[in-house]
């Protein structure tokens, strides 16, 4: 029998740390699919990021053996618009770059048999490269380096995360022994701008821009805290900060939100058969002040002493927090659930949280009834696409799904004077979260001292005609 929403308190295996897990009351399964897609060309390997570009499009990198693969696919119908190998690299992340209206790509990981960080441009028409970068930093044959994710600042410049130093190549999961890396890159041509190591945090697994221009990046030390770290456009760092009561989560994702709320998600490990682990989430504000940090389980109904639940990716819609990952069972548990398949397939998970961290919906999809991961999630209008480790086509396939079912409705906007005359105005910000100064753009979010946030249209930046 399905299991009913309740906190579960038990103790974490590798510390005194007591925490509790929630667990949705109702999980759909496999509903509001608008299309899937598994692609089987080549060798397999793991999926490690995709997104959704500005074109409605998706992008997926995954990494065959000594090989990055990135994906264009049909952002309408899930059909292949080109494959692109880059051979001699370990692909982790992916972002869109727009310039001149056309959508670029910006590809990382590691490149040759050191492992170097690498980052490239890809032609987002025809992925042919447009430049192709490798940034080395000294050490012996047994230090491995990665840019784990870009993204595009709001300076039109790439930022870099990753390590250098790392214990284990080919890996984009956490790297201890090494020290987090946080790069600044010309898109132009991919030259260094700067470049930031820091010893006080052994991976930058995330990065985001605050409202007001700086960057935090997500990082952790073995055995330790969870911890943020700020600079500022320039290299310099401001501080890094512990955020504390977090040894037991391993962090996997960093997002901000429009108010510079962030959100640091991963999973935490527990006793149990087969190692089972829960989703993680901390919320907290840019001076690291936690507003709330919770633990996500059991999305099928069966033994919290048995399923993992692993975190991979997160993002902020209109109306919560989005939590992309896999539950299976490592732990020959064997149990079934309908309609859910037996424990032992793994289900990709979507999470979905309000701003409390209290759940709105929990989604699970399975592709032709065999193992599917979710390994990252984008959001769209009224739902999300996931990219799956998938087996429906043999061993490590990339499975794509597009899912619309009302989740993350678009924004609405209104256009008003605030009621509230004792509230003062904070900032103004695009869809992006990012401050305006010149009043260009048409959508615009206010944001006020007392916690308010007001959406507006601006009428005079619309352009119309009358026939």
């Amino acid at each position: 029998m399905k299991l009913s929403s309740k906190l579960l308190t038990i103790l974490f295996f590798q510390s005194v740390i007591i925490y509790s897990q929630i667990q949705p009351v109702n999980t759909s399964y496999n509903e509001d699919i608008v299309w899937e897609s598994v692609f089987t060309n080549g060798p397999a390997g793991k999926v490690n990021r995709g997104i959704v570009d500005s074109d409605g499009n998706c992008a997926v990198i995954f990494m065959p053996p000594n090989m990055s693969r990135v994906h264009k696919i049909n952002g309408s119908n899930g059909n292949l618009i080109w494959s692109k190998d880059i051979n001699n690299t370990v692909g982790f992340g992916i972002t869109e770059y727009v310039e001149g209206g056309r959508v670029d790509y910006i590809v990382s990981g590691g490149k040759g048999a050191s492992q170097e960080r690498w980052v490239a441009r890809l032609n987002g028409d025809n992925g042919s490269i447009i430049w192709d970068k490798t940034y080395v930093t000294s050490g012996n044959q047994w230090e491995f380096d990665g840019i784990r994710m870009t993204m595009i600042g709001s300076d039109n410049y790439i930022y870099a995360s990753g390590f250098v130093g790392g214990d284990e190549p080919g890996t984009i999961f956490i790297v201890y022994a090494g020290q987090a890396a946080v790069m600044k890159i010309d898109p132009s041509d991919g030259s260094e701008v700067w470049t930031n190591l820091n010893p006080a945090s052994e991976y930058s697994v995330g990065l985001v821009e605050s409202s007001d221009g700086f960057i935090f990046s997500g990082g952790t030390m073995y055995d330790e805290n969870l911890n943020i770290t700020k600079l500022d456009k320039l290299g310099n760092l401001i501080w890094v900060q512990d955020i504390l009561n977090t040894t037991e989560i391993i962090p996997a994702d960093l997002t901000i939100s429009s108010n510079d709320i962030l959100y640091f998600g991963g999973h935490s490990g527990r006793n149990g058969a087969g190692d089972p682990f829960d989703f993680s989430c901390v919320s907290l504000d840019t001076m690291i002040n936690v507003n709330w940090k919770k633990h996500y389980a059991n999305p099928r109904g069966y033994s919290l002493d048995h399923i993992r639940n692993e975190l991979y990716g997160i993002k902020i819609g209109s109306d919560g927090i989005y939590m992309f990952g896999g539950t299976g069972d490592e732990g020959n548990y064997s149990a079934i659930n309908p309609p859910f398949l037996s424990s032992d397939i793994w289900n990709g998970w979507v999470l979905v949280a309000d701003w409390n961290g209290d759940i709105l919906n929990s989604y699970v999809f399975c592709q032709d009834q065999v193992n599917t991961a979710t390994e990252y999630g984008c959001l769209i209008d009224n739902g999300f696409v996931i990219f799956n480790d998938t087996d429906a086509g043999g061993d490590e396939e990339v499975g794509v799904m597009k899912i619309i079912n009302g989740s993350n409705p678009p924004p609405t906007f209104t256009i008003n004077n605030s009621s509230n005359s004792n509230r003062q105005l904070i900032k103004v910000v695009d869809l992006n979260g990012k401050k305006i100064t010149n009043n260009q753009n048409i959508f615009q979010i206010y944001v006020y001292d007392d916690g308010t946030v007001e959406k507006r249209l601006n009428y005079n930046k619309l352009k119309y005609s009358i026939k």
